[in-house]
């Protein structure tokens, strides 16, 4: 009996052994290489004398053996800006560090870069030098891009003020103050941190150019995925509020998005002209993209995409659109539609004085995505429902109303419907880009009434006299997904 125990001990702790002898012990052999989750770590552009996010990386030993480090160093001796951390432990130089046979460890990566006086970004790379107990060296790429920045925290504009084109990043919100003009020159960039918001209680004056538009966006520069810039995430900062006191608002070529909400014009004196949008690019909010109560507003040429809320909401008033393209494929939470228009706000009554809508595109996947929100008022609030619908591409229920004239009507046994109107519609990657389709029904049914003040769209591309697309974009076939 007692031998069947120490025989079974004996094999067990063969056994034992054998398997602890599967590891053969640290190698020099000069053949023996490290693998690394990636050759090149990359940050995406940040802004100079900022702590960039952290990025991380794996080391594997694949081999049977297992492996000596002499060092791992950075390249530069530290002079780059860029700060490593090496299986938990910090340095420019780490020293004699082991890893196992089959084993593997965790490289992390941060870099702060200096100005370097330039309104472009520039390039910096390092190198993380590994090597090994054998002599081979091997190696991982560090890269990024620093773009000089103007960091304003809580800025409050009292006098009329020019910035200088560049690039701001404006903490705690900006506020225009009443009666004061903020202008806005091509090239400028708008950086929000976090809940950050511009509130106009003067006007704003954003004049873009075509190639050279006005960018409000949030201030992350890194990735949610690797596919997914969160400068594609909604909700990355607040929006832009036109405050009861702002009139005259004027933007052109300007590009608003990944907010919030994007523009809010709040109740004012109506026989203002309160808002002037021409060329420009508003979209993906997780709010309302367009929010207009009781104020008289134009949009021409202009994009106003993908919104949680509605693309636009008109709550009386006085609005005019032309060649715009309103489209909502917005697909992080259950959505709202593209265009509703109300009457009513906040139980007062909102008449809708007139909502013109000429050579425009509203779209979408819902079965319908326009909604008229009205109370029948009578006499008591007379000219309160008033609304037209002229040479337009819409999805909605197919009506003979004679409000709506040379209209095509989007449904879905539609020869080209919703997603097939447009270029590329990815809601996995939530890419979009909303120039025509080869078979999109907007092209070629829009008034040429607009023509003269309307010759270009919103990239610039020629409107001839025949075949006038709806639409902000003129159709061409040289457009590609890529």
């Amino acid at each position: 009996m007692m031998k069947k125990i120490f025989l079974t001990i004996y094999i067990i702790m063969s056994v034992f052994l054998v398997a602890c002898n599967e590891d053969a012990g640290f190698s020099s052999a000069p053949d023996l290489r490290l693998e690394f989750s990636c050759d090149t770590v990359t940050f995406d552009t940040l802004f100079t004398d900022q702590a960039s996010p952290t990025a991380m990386f794996v080391v594997h030993n694949r081999n049977k053996n297992s492996l000596r480090i002499n060092d791992i160093r950075l390249a530069s001796g530290g002079e780059s800006g860029f700060n490593v951390l090496v299986d938990g432990e910090p340095g420019d130089v780490v020293h004699d560090i082991e890893i196992r046979a089959k084993d593997s460890m965790y490289v992390l990566a941060s870099v702060k870069l200096d100005r370097n006086g330039v309104d472009t970004p520039l390039m910096v790379k390092d190198s993380l030098l590994f090597t090994l107990e054998s002599g081979v060296g091997q190696y991982v790429l560090l890269m990024a891009y620093g773009r000089d920045a103007v960091f304003m925290h809580a800025p409050k504009i009292t006098a009329d003020t020019t910035l200088a084109v560049g690039h701001y990043v404006v903490y705690d919100s900006l506020v225009v103050e009443p009666n004061v003009r903020l202008s806005l020159l091509p090239g400028t960039t708008i950086y929000f941190h976090d809940n950050a918001f511009m509130k106009v209680e003067g006007s704003l004056e954003a004049l873009g150019e075509v190639g050279k538009p006005i960018v409000f966006r949030g201030d992350r520069t890194d990735r949610m995925f690797d596919y997914l810039p969160y400068d594609r995430v909604p909700g990355q900062w607040g929006g832009v509020k036109l405050t009861a006191t702002s009139n005259g608002n004027l933007l052109r070529y300007c590009d608003i998005h990944s907010a919030k909400y994007g523009i809010i014009v709040e109740q004012g004196d109506t026989a203002q002209q309160r808002l002037t949008v021409e060329s420009s690019k508003i979209y993906n909010f997780a709010g309302n993209a367009m929010e207009l109560q009781m104020a008289r507003v134009s949009v021409s040429n202009s994009l106003i995409a993908n919104a949680e809320g509605n693309c636009v909401k008109v709550v009386g008033g006085d609005v005019d659109f032309v060649h715009c393209t309103i489209a909502n494929f917005y697909v992080w939470k259950q959505r709202d539609v593209a265009l509703a228009l109300h009457n009513n706000l906040e139980g007062v009554p909102a008449p809708l004085r007139r909502a013109s809508f000429s050579n425009c595109i509203i779209a979408g996947t819902k079965d319908d995505e326009l909604m008229g929100h009205f109370v029948e008022y009578g006499d008591t609030v007379p000219n309160s429902i008033n609304y037209f619908f002229s040479h337009s591409l819409i999805n909605t229920v197919a009506t003979d109303d004679s409000c709506f004239v040379g209209v095509v009507f989007d449904r879905p046994d539609s020869l080209s419907y919703a997603k097939a109107q447009f270029l590329l519609i990815d809601n996995d990657e939530f890419k979009y880009d909303f120039h025509l389709s080869e078979i999109s029904q907007a092209r070629g049914i829009a008034s040429g009434e607009f023509l003269d003040i309307l010759p270009v769209d919103v990239d610039g591309v020629q409107r001839t006299s025949e075949d006038i697309d709806a639409g902000c974009y003129v159709y061409r076939e040289q457009i590609t997904e890529e």
